[in-house]
């Protein structure tokens, strides 16, 4: 059969042969794809859908033609998707926690553990093979596997940086807040009043307090019921205590007891938690520093003390020797 080629097509070797049709394959599937997807919509199936009152409006329309792009990565998401629910279902609640809500949020970031992992992988090999001493096989090999399971994981370091980060400003500015909701519950206000007025106050000092505030305030002026508002407040955030604010709530609205009180009672215990929470960071100072101590201070310390004897002794001894 090989006979049977032209001979230019016969001297080619077949590696080479096979790499260069999957690449014009995939480049004319990669221009198909776009040309299909960012095609405009034709005009008999808009008139169709107008006729049957289904046509969307020209900005949704433009709005789906915008994100048609990121939709060609969608395969790479597809790959490294958690395939259990409970681990997919952790991963957005991460997500949310971070901020990252967009509709497109857990596709861009199973994405980029792909594309990290391969761009990692690739960059290794270029830089490996400007090396005057390259690694060989198996220590190439050997790295390329841990630079390409460090791309696969540095997005979930950088989310999880990103919610402890995240929460932790939210925790800081939460007992003032909490405070200038007193005072404006004290004064007169409602409590969704004082939402609000919260929510423009302390986004001055705290951003994303004030954000999420403001969300909830909105929330409970389209119909959420407040204590459903502030238990959606505690699952964007994940921060405890606005977890133990919408319990307090809650009782406080059953019971009918006072909101002021129940809110200054509530202050008063996160600034507690926060004393205590330094308190026991301060106490374990002590043996954190045993480490830093034992392996680096001791050595020296040693080699100061004795290091000058033990120089002594082994000079009478070579000197006994010697006579």
């Amino acid at each position: 059969m090989r006979d049977a080629l032209p001979a230019w097509l016969a001297t080619l070797p077949w590696q080479l042969v096979a790499g260069g049709t999957a690449a014009v394959v995939a480049v004319v599937a990669a221009i198909l794809g776009l040309r299909k997807m960012l095609a405009p919509p034709s005009e008999i199936a808009m008139r169709l859908e107008r006729t049957v009152g289904r046509a969307e409006p020209a900005e949704r329309v433009a709005e789906k033609n915008g994100k048609a792009v990121p939709s060609i990565l969608r395969p790479l998401a597809w790959i490294v998707r958690p395939g259990k629910a409970e681990e997919l279902s952790r991963l957005r609640r991460k997500l949310v926690h971070a901020g990252l809500r967009g509709p497109r949020a857990m596709e861009g970031f199973l994405t980029a553990k792909v594309l990290l992992a391969v761009l990692l992988t690739v960059a290794f090999y270029q830089v490996n093979g400007r090396l005057q001493r390259q690694l060989t096989f198996p220590l190439d090999l050997a790295v390329a596997v841990w630079v390409c399971a460090a791309g696969f994981f540095l997005p979930h370091w950088w989310l999880r940086a990103k919610v402890r980060t995240r929460q932790l400003l939210i925790s800081n500015a939460l007992p003032d807040a909490m405070d200038l909701t007193v005072t404006c519950v004290e004064a007169g206000l409602s409590l969704d009043a004082a939402i609000s007025r919260v929510s423009q106050e302390i986004g001055l000092a705290s951003p994303l307090l004030g954000s999420e505030l403001n969300l909830t305030f909105l929330e409970i002026q389209a119909g959420i019921q407040r204590a459903d508002a502030f238990r959606r407040l505690a699952e964007r955030t994940g921060v405890d205590d606005l977890r133990s604010l919408s319990a307090t709530l809650i009782q406080t609205e059953m019971f009918g007891t006072s909101i002021a009180r129940a809110l200054r009672v509530h202050s008063e215990g996160m600034r507690i938690r926060r004393m205590q929470s330094a308190e026991e960071k301060a106490a374990m100072v002590g043996v954190k520093m045993t480490f830093p101590l034992v392996l680096c201070i001791l050595p020296s310390l040693v080699a100061v003390v004795v290091g000058p004897a033990i120089v002594s002794i082994v000079q009478n001894i070579l000197g006994k020797g010697g006579q």
